[in-house]
């Protein structure tokens, strides 16, 4: 069976540096037997990360080679109100790991994270 490794972001009007992330994160490294994916809430956004992450969204589901991404809106300003708004939709996660919006992930550090939870 497939194992599901969720990887959760919380942003709030940093779209260029957000942008950056998901480029490091779909170029990183898959684990063997997992899938991976994305999730993003857009905190009280009023920049262009909506839009951004629509894009990135369809740009996802037409390559492959990317992750799966999905997001969600958090109108209440607050990084505990993204979190709390992200819970349900990752309670089906095997994993759930977290990167900040201004976070480069090197190639290698998600397998790593696997690895390193499965064998705890």
């Amino acid at each position: 069976m497939t194992k599901t490794l969720t990887v959760l972001i919380c942003t709030h009007n940093r779209a260029n540096l957000l942008s950056r992330a998901l480029v490091s994160l779909h170029a990183a490294r898959r684990p063997r037997g997992w899938l991976v994916n994305l999730l993003v809430v857009a905190n009280a956004c009023t920049d262009a990360t909506h839009a951004l992450l629509e894009t990135a969204k369809q740009e996802s589901r037409a390559d492959t080679s990317r992750l799966a991404l999905d997001w969600l809106v958090e109108p209440r300003s607050g990084k505990s109100f993204a979190l709390n708004t992200a819970v349900p939709r990752v309670r089906s996660s095997d994993i759930v790991t977290f990167v900040d919006d201004d976070h480069r992930v090197e190639r290698r550090v998600v397998p790593r994270q696997v690895v390193h939870v499965a064998d705890t």
